[in-house]
């Protein structure tokens, strides 16, 4: 009896650890990945509120969706999944509206990380998010 109580107290500990490594906000490392040549990406329109992109990268063709951010280092500022179907054109365009109380600012360095995943799916098992694309820029208001 006294041993199934010890094991129902491990059994407890481990869960209540488990449960205390997960994070809403994973905080992840991007991991840069193929840096594109000039003009494959541009930025079309920037705000402070909303960034806008034209990508000419191609994909797989089994690839119809891609997780997009826009990193600040290692924290994201704006993310989401986005269509890379391009309906005949060379490129596809994807808007950007930074997080729930952040803003683009101007001067700053920023990331466009294209990856596979939501990096909330990749921190249950894993710190380390691979962009499949990455793109270098300094934010500047551009309408």
């Amino acid at each position: 009896m006294k041993s199934v109580k010890t094991l129902a107290y491990v059994m407890g500990l481990l869960f209540l650890a488990a449960c205390s490594t997960y994070k809403s906000k994973p905080q992840m490392n991007y991991y840069h990945g193929k840096n594109v040549p000039e003009g494959y990406i541009k930025v079309l329109r920037a705000s402070v509120g909303e960034i806008e992109f034209q990508i000419q990268v191609e994909f797989t063709a089994t690839q119809m969706q891609l997780y997009h951010l826009v990193l600040e280092g290692d924290n994201p500022v704006a993310e989401g999944w986005f269509s890379v179907r391009r309906a005949g054109t060379p490129s596809y365009t994807v808007t950007l509206k930074p997080s729930k109380g952040l803003a683009f600012e101007p001067g700053k360095t920023y990331r466009l990380c294209i990856g596979l995943q939501n990096p909330q799916e990749v921190q249950m098992t894993s710190s380390n998010y691979q962009c499949i694309v990455d793109y270098t820029f300094v934010f500047q208001e551009k309408s």
